[in-house]
């Protein structure tokens, strides 16, 4: 009965640790215990490669969280430098429901050469800019998609797993390295 019980609360304790040691690694908000970072759906990177990390809280716009925070958005855009749409962060972000998700999605248009405002159509909505010059070759039906999913639709020959854990990684490292250089 002793062996048991040791095994028993052994077990518990392991399985309670490891569930908070998984929540430190940049999961947002519970991490591994189900909580929801702020760019998508947490653990799984949201089906798509949607991170983790944040600056505002969820219910922020990411063309709000820029216009808010001017030394965000200029640090950020230094840190894309050229990848940025024209007309600027904050108006490229229109639609996005978080920072984290236009980020990956303009690491997307540029890593797979596929026009970043076709791509915010079909995960957003959001209706193309007049002065987008391929405008006329976007034809995406279906919207609200999360990134791997319109990877898929724009670039059938893509592999959106990886293709969209890659530029969430590099929408990471961009926001969180921007986030600092603010201090």
């Amino acid at each position: 009965m002793k062996r048991f019980t040791f095994f028993f609360a052994f077990a518990v304790a392991l399985y309670l640790s490891g569930g908070l040691a998984l929540a430190q690694h940049g999961h947002g908000a519970g991490g591994a215990l189900g909580g929801l970072g702020t760019h998508g759906e947490s653990g799984s990177h949201g089906n798509a490669g949607e991170g983790s990390t944040g600056t505002a809280p969820k219910s922020e716009s990411a063309s709000a969280q820029l216009t808010e925070n001017q030394h965000l958005d200029t640090a950020l855009t230094k840190a894309l430098g050229n990848l940025v749409p024209s007309g600027g962060l904050a108006t490229a972000c229109t639609g996005y429901t978080n920072l984290g998700r236009c980020v990956s999605a303009i690491h997307v248009a540029n890593n797979r050469k596929l026009d970043f405002f076709c791509l915010r159509k079909a995960m957003t909505g959001t209706a193309l800019p007049s002065t987008d010059t391929a405008a006329a070759s976007c034809t995406v039906a279906q919207t609200n998609l999360k990134l791997g999913q319109a990877i898929q639709k724009l670039d059938p020959d893509a592999n959106s797993k990886v293709e969209a854990t890659k530029a969430t990684k590099q929408a990471d490292t961009d926001i969180d390295n921007a986030s600092h250089s603010q201090t």
